[in-house]
C-alpha cells in the first residue's frame, strides 16, 4: 500500500489517513495529494517529540553506516550525543539505499525530527535538501542503530514540505523554535486529546512563530521558558477531584506575576465539589453548569470575538463555568443571563489570566470551538507584544 511508510509515524493522523485513503481507493484515485497536504513542516514540527541539528561525522561505505554528531536540540529533552544509522536496510516498495548513501557525506548538516513512544523511535531526517525516514527500538535499556527505511517521495516534492537547502531549513526552524518564537506550554491530561492538535496547528501570528511543548506533568518543569501556559480541558479538575497542589498553584501564579499568560479552557465542577482556584490570586467559584452555546460579549471584549474570526452567540460549545468574581476581573463574555463567565481576564503583576468555560471533551466540540481557540491565542500574543 502506498501509505505503508506513514502508518508508524505521526500517529494522530493515522486513522484519518486510512479513512481518506479508503475513500480514494474506492474511486480508483491515488492518495498522494491528501498525504502531502497533511504533512506540512509546521505539522511535522508540532507532532515531533524532539528536533535536533547535527553533522555527519563518519561514513563507512563498506558497511553502509553513518554517524551523526548532535550539535543542538531545538525541541525536547537532549537525549543523544551521537546517532548511528544503518543504511543497509530498507522497507517499502523501492530500494533507496544507494540514494541514501549518496546523501551521507562527512561534514554535511542534518536535521532529525523524531517521535519517541515507549521503546520505539520513528524519525524523519533532512540532509542535502532531501527527506528520509529511520526507525529504532530500545533493547536492554539501550537504543540501537537507527535503521534506514526509505527516502521520502511526498515530502520531497510537495511545496508545503519540500526544502531544497538543509542549511536554509535550519534557519527557518531556528525562527520557528528559537528564542524569538512565542513559547506555548500546554498542560493536558491523557483523557482529552482532541484539543492539543488544534491549538498546536496555529503556527504563527503576524511575523511571530509559535513553538509548542505539551506535557502531562503538573509540576511544569519547563514553565520558566514559556510565554503562554495553556491549561487544557479538565486538567484542573475532573469528576470532583482537584488536581493541583500548593506548590503547583504557586508556580502558576509566579509565572503570571512575572509576565506570562495563562489560558484555561475548561474545568469540571460538581455541586458539592466545585473546582478550586488556588492557582488564581483572586477569589472565583467553579460552578456546575448545563451544556449550552449562548453567550453575550461585554463592552470589555474588544477584538476577542472579532479577530481573526468573527464569533457569535450559538457558535461555541460551553460547559461548567465560573461565578463570584470581584472588581479585579474584567469579564469579556457571560452566559446564563449574566450569571456565569464565558471568558474573563485578570491582570496579575506583569501578566494575565484568560479564564473560559469552553467544553473541549470530544473532537466535534473542539471543532466547534476551533475558531475561538485561535482567537484566544491571538489575544494572548497581542498582550505579550504590547507588554
Amino acid at each position: 500500500m502506498r501509505t505503508y511508510k506513514l502508518q508508524r509515524i505521526w500517529k494522530p493522523f493515522y486513522l484519518l489517513s486510512l479513512f481518506i485513503v479508503g475513500l480514494l481507493l474506492l474511486h480508483q484515485q491515488v492518495s498522494e495529494g491528501y498525504i502531502a497536504k497533511r504533512y506540512s513542516v509546521p505539522q511535522i514540527v508540532s507532532e515531533s517529540s524532539n528536533i535536533l541539528f547535527g553533522t555527519v561525522s563518519e561514513v563507512n561505505t563498506k558497511r553502509q553506516t553513518a554517524k551523526i554528531k548532535v550539535e543542538k536540540y531545538l525541541k525536547g529533552n537532549p537525549e543523544f550525543d551521537e546517532i548511528k544509522i544503518r543504511l543497509d536496510t530498507y522497507k517499502g516498495e523501492k530500494d533507496h539505499r544507494e540514494e541514501a548513501m549518496g546523501l551521507m557525506k562527512q561534514g554535511r548538516p542534518i536535521i532529525v525530527f523524531y517521535l519517541k513512544e515507549g521503546r520505539r523511535i520513528d524519525s524523519l531526517a533532512h540532509i542535502n535538501g532531501k527527506w528520509f525516514q529511520t526507525q529504532t527500538t530500545k533493547q536492554r535499556n539501550e537504543w540501537g542503530w537507527w535503521s534506514f527505511t526509505h527516502v521520502e517521495v511526498y515530502l520531497n516534492r510537495d511545496k508545503v514540505s519540500k526544502r531544497d537547502s538543509t542549511v536554509d531549513f535550519q534557519k527557518e526552524l531556528d525562527a520557528m523554535l528559537g528564542e524569538d518564537a512565542i513559547q506555548l506550554h500546554f498542560l493536558r491530561t491523557d483523557s482529552y486529546k482532541a484539543e492539543y492538535p488544534v491549538i498546536s496547528s496555529i503556527n504563527s501570528i503576524g511575523d511571530r512563530w509559535i513553538a509548542y511543548d505539551g506535557t502531562t506533568n503538573r509540576d511544569l518543569p519547563k514553565l520558566g521558558k514559556a510565554d503562554i501556559l495553556w491549561i487544557g480541558f479538565r486538567t484542573l479538575s475532573r469528576d470532583g477531584r482537584y488536581r493541583l497542589n500548593n506548590t503547583q498553584e504557586n508556580r502558576i501564579k509566579e509565572f503570571v506575576k512575572n509576565g506570562g499568560v495563562v489560558i484555561v479552557s475548561g474545568q469540571d465542577s460538581d455541586e458539592d465539589r466545585p473546582c478550586r482556584t488556588g492557582w488564581l490570586p483572586e477569589p472565583l467559584n467553579g460552578v456546575e453548569s448545563s451544556r449550552r452555546n449562548d453567550f453575550q460579549p461585554t463592552s470589555n471584549a474588544g477584538e476577542l470575538f472579532k479577530a481573526p474570526h468573527h464569533i457569535q452567540s450559538g457558535q461555541l460549545a460551553l460547559d461548567d463555568s465560573w461565578s463570584g468574581w470581584n472588581e479585579k476581573y474584567q469579564v469579556l463574555a457571560t452566559t446564563n443571563h449574566g450569571k456565569e463567565i464565558v471568558v474573563a481576564k485578570l491582570r496579575y503583576g506583569k501578566g494575565m489570566y484568560l479564564i473560559t468555560n469552553l467544553r473541549n471533551s470530544e473532537k466535534r466540540e473542539v471543532d466547534k470551538n476551533r475558531r475561538m481557540l485561535e482567537n484566544l491565542v491571538h489575544f494572548a500574543v497581542e498582550f505579550l507584544e504590547k507588554s
